[in-house]
């Protein structure tokens, strides 16, 4: 039998790349991935800003919850309070799952590492997906709502954990958190409800962790809403993308890099011993800071109530000052990084916590690409650091 022919506008698609690659003036590669970016208008930079859909995202951190940031991406436009409402309430009832998939993941090794949970559980969910055959883009948004929802719920299952009724809290606890807060009850060890301040934090890391600069799993991403009509297609292979670049968990490495100094003054004996080696994680040489950075230190600093906190704060802050005199500053990465540890999120699961708020602007990519068409947006450019190639 001979093999089937790739369909005709799967091969334009490809043809198409190819040729924006070839031909676009300016074309640069990210560093170590060697990764061509492009434009998207989801994600830009204007005069010292972040914007999400042209929205500030130093607008969205202070007292916002990531439900409304997650509307803004999937939709293109704010939520109003009545909509926010709503799909809180949705996140929130939907955070069931199903006994068969429950059982399925609780049989995988309590000893896996948390990050290959990732594209696995977005695979058992779409299993159980109650309308598998409806591709429209409303259903698509749906059935992505469906897969945050109840997520963590499944993560939770694959720590050890119990549920009841399907849920991993209780309907009183499930109502009166956001979905940041759900998720970092469920991430730390200790199952410990957050204060509020902690659920802020949260929602800040997770809203500057939606949508970053081009990279390879937004392009995995980007490249079934061309070729498929499927989001959660695309879900899988840009969580396989990114769980195979975090093979060596950078992520992992500065909260456990962190943990270990003793004091500032360690942390700059540590750097000056490691000298002249670079940094290997979490900082370029790009003298304009992303103001995501500012916003996620001032949440950091609100999250001192211990001696080790307040220790581990000092000491990032000696090591960022010291790489700055070396025109070496920190990324959205490290910053998240440590304002998870800060959180209590064990080092193996921060990568996920990440993982999991990227989610938002996989499905972002996805959906603008499909409606854009089958062609990658011909004006193509680098939008990313060699030192943030995750």
């Amino acid at each position: 039998m001979e093999p089937a022919s790739p369909a005709p506008h799967l091969v334009k698609g490809l043809h198409q790349i190819v040729k924006d690659l070839h031909q676009a003036p300016g074309t640069v590669h990210s560093g170590l991935n060697g990764v061509v970016c492009g434009e998207t208008e989801l994600f830009g930079c204007h005069d010292g800003r972040v914007e999400y859909c042209g929205v500030d995202v130093g607008d969205l951190c202070p007292d916002g919850f990531f439900e409304s940031v997650i509307w803004l991406l999937l939709k293109g436009i704010p939520a109003d309070p009545d909509e926010l409402a709503d799909i809180s309430t949705i996140l929130a009832e939907s955070a069931v799952v199903d006994q068969p998939v429950s059982e399925t993941i609780a049989t995988v090794p309590l000893q896996t590492r948390p990050l290959d949970l990732f594209p696995l559980s977005i695979a058992l969910l779409s299993c159980f997906d109650p309308t598998p055959g409806d591709r429209s883009l409303e259903a698509s948004r749906s059935q992505f709502w469906r897969v945050m929802a109840q997520l963590p719920v499944l993560l939770h299952v694959a720590f050890g954990g119990r549920i009841q009724d399907g849920r991993a809290l209780s309907c009183d606890e499930s109502k009166t958190q956001s979905y940041a807060g759900r998720l970092l009850q469920i991430l730390r060890d200790d199952n410990c409800e957050p204060s509020p301040v902690e659920e802020q934090a949260m929602n800040t890391v997770m809203t500057c962790q939606c949508l970053t600069e081009m990279r390879p799993a937004c392009f995995s991403a980007r490249f079934f809403g061309s070729a498929v009509n499927d989001i959660v297609a695309a879900l899988k292979a840009a969580s396989s993308m990114f769980v195979s670049q975090l093979r060596n968990d950078p992520f992992a490495w500065s909260s456990s890099r962190l943990k270990s100094f003793k004091s500032p003054d360690h942390a700059d004996h540590w750097w000056q011993t490691r000298q002249p080696q670079t940094m290997p994680f979490g900082f370029h040489c790009e003298s304009e800071e992303d103001p995501r950075v500012a916003i996620l230190q001032r949440q950091s600093r609100e999250l001192l109530g211990s001696l080790d906190s307040i220790v581990l704060e000092s000491s990032a802050a000696r090591l960022e000052s010291l790489l700055a005199r070396e025109g070496l500053f920190p990324t959205v990465d490290w910053a998240a990084a440590r304002t998870l540890t800060l959180l209590n999120v064990p080092e193996d699961r921060i990568s996920l916590a990440i993982g999991i708020a990227r989610m938002v602007g996989w499905a972002a990519q996805t959906i603008e690409q499909h409606i854009s068409g089958i062609q990658l947006l011909p004006s193509l450019r680098y939008a990313g650091h060699a030192s943030e190639s995750t």
